[in-house]
């Protein structure tokens, strides 16, 4: 059994380091493929000691797009029977072998086409939290922090879309495209990971946070509506098996369509900048 790791990381090391370690100590018996891929992190000071790949992004594409280049590279090496795609600011519980847990969840259901760790302390994401008494449950969608997917799915579906820079919005995307082609995702209710967030935009890209959401949204909107229409929602959510707890199709729609104002020192932060500090030298000379 062959599992190929694509990490990905952008300046942040520090968090890297530490998850790729977690991931070494996993899956005793199991033939591993570890890629940590730079997203055009700053050499050297930016870059994870465990770096196999540098490429540059000076505008940063969003993990997406990091995951499908890592893809690409790991795929010359040959091909794998899962994938697993995991991100640089989540960790797992000390001691829990996460990697087991889901290729033995994977094992058992052969329909199973994806499958992510739960995540106990979520507070912006329905159907991720674990019960106690079950292994996993069947959801809508799984959150793109450690998607674990089976090779046979990598090789007819691919993986996320990388046009979605700004992450919100693929995972419905890819998760319709599962359902219709006769795959199911699920969430586990054993093996869980805990998300820090914030740890790219608004720390070590230009924009903010802020910037980000609002970006997102937009394209998330533009996009479906265009490739399914604006009920995109409606027919996405007619490919879910009857048992889903959670559908949120209709929520992410709900939520995708609400604007935000831009937060005009995104735009020119520069100007903003030497704003504040020509403020700070007249109040100097005065």
């Amino acid at each position: 059994m062959t599992v190929t790791i694509i990490v990905i990381n952008r300046d942040r090391p520090d968090l890297t380091n530490h998850v790729v370690e977690q991931l070494e100590a996993m899956g005793d018996g199991i033939e591993k493929r570890l890629y940590v891929v730079e997203c055009g992190s700053k050499k050297p000071e930016g870059c994870s000691k465990y770096m196999t790949h540098w490429f540059r992004d000076p505008s940063y594409r969003g993990r997406y797009y990091g995951f499908n280049r890592g893809l690409e590279i790991a795929r010359k090496d040959g091909s794998a029977d899962y994938y697993w795609f995991v991100v640089n600011d989540i960790s797992f519980p000390e001691g829990q072998d996460v990697l087991a847990e889901l290729i033995g969840a994977m094992e058992e259901e052969p329909k199973m086409g994806l499958i992510g760790p739960g995540e106990p302390e979520a507070d912006d994401y329905e159907g991720c939290h674990p019960k106690p008494g079950r292994r996993w449950h069947k959801v809508a969608t799984v959150h793109g922090l450690a998607h674990f997917i089976r090779g046979e799915v990598i090789e007819s579906i691919g993986y996320m879309n990388p046009a979605f820079h700004y992450s919100q919005g693929a995972g419905a995307e890819y998760a319709y495209k599962l359902y219709k082609a006769g795959w199911f995702l699920a969430y586990s209710d054993v093996a869980t990971l805990r998300h820090a967030g914030s740890s790219t935009y608004g720390t070590v890209t230009k924009i903010s946070r802020h910037e980000y959401h609002r970006r997102a949204r937009d394209f998330a909107t533009r996009y479906l509506e265009k490739h399914y229409g604006r009920d995109w929602d409606q027919r996405f959510t007619s490919v879910l098996p009857p048992e889903i707890e959670v559908n949120m199709f209709p929520k992410q729609k709900e939520i995708w369509g609400r604007k935000m104002h831009r937060n005009w020192k995104d735009v020119c932060p520069w100007f903003w900048k030497f704003g504040s500090r020509l403020k700070r030298n007249l109040k100097l000379t005065k």
